[in-house]
């Protein structure tokens, strides 16, 4: 049962900080749904994702002391997800035989992969986002950054559930093939999460 629903994020934020665990059960039933959406645009596997966005809101209460209630809590959120992915990618790297990759794709992407920062991950996946036709983000936006269901959206946009999910498996393919074509850490997510 919610308790504390008509506070504000940052009046949960501060209430965490003193350890307030109803601050924190709230926050986490607000966040949940979109950060766990947006982890699973790079993490097919529906419970590595869970796992990825578990391990976060563990070092939320884990570092609740020192969170600041002056910034925006959400991009907190999407960050260290982010993050957690980038290192679980990281991890995994360790994994792949080299010998499985032609040799200038997998030094091409280790060379990238070294380079790359966190914001240009986030800045290139939204890039790409951005140039879907408008209904494939909107549709794609509601479903994997919201958390949406497909029956959901469709009551919402007025359409049938399966134009949803056509709309969802364009947008699918249109990012991938995209982000195919870009240099950067999301090529990594593809070859080894995303080739289903």
């Amino acid at each position: 049962m919610r308790s504390l629903p008509e506070h504000t994020v940052n009046e949960l934020v501060n209430l965490l900080r003193q350890g307030e665990l109803q601050a924190f059960d709230e926050l986490y039933y607000r966040f949940l749904p979109r950060v766990l959406g947006f982890a699973k645009t790079f993490i097919c596997d529906q419970q590595e994702a869970e796992e990825a966005v578990q391990e976060v809101f563990i070092k939320v209460w884990e570092k609740r002391a020192s969170l600041n209630s002056e910034l925006n809590f959400k991009s907190y959120l999407f960050v260290a997800v982010k993050n957690q992915i980038y290192n679980k990618i990281r991890s995994a790297k360790k994994f792949v035989d080299i010998a499985d990759m032609g040799a200038d794709i997998a030094s091409s992407e280790m060379h990238v992969y070294d380079k790359l920062t966190n914001e240009e991950l986030e800045q290139t996946a939204f890039v790409l986002l951005d140039q879907l036709p408008q209904i494939q983000k909107k549709v794609f936006t509601l479903n994997k950054l919201d958390g949406l269901s497909h029956k959901e959206i469709a009551a919402m946009l007025n359409i049938s559930v399966r134009t949803v999910e056509h709309h969802v498996y364009l947008a699918n393919k249109q990012l991938k093939a995209n982000m195919l074509q870009h240099a950067s850490m999301i090529n990594i997510f593809l070859i080894f999460l995303l080739n289903v």
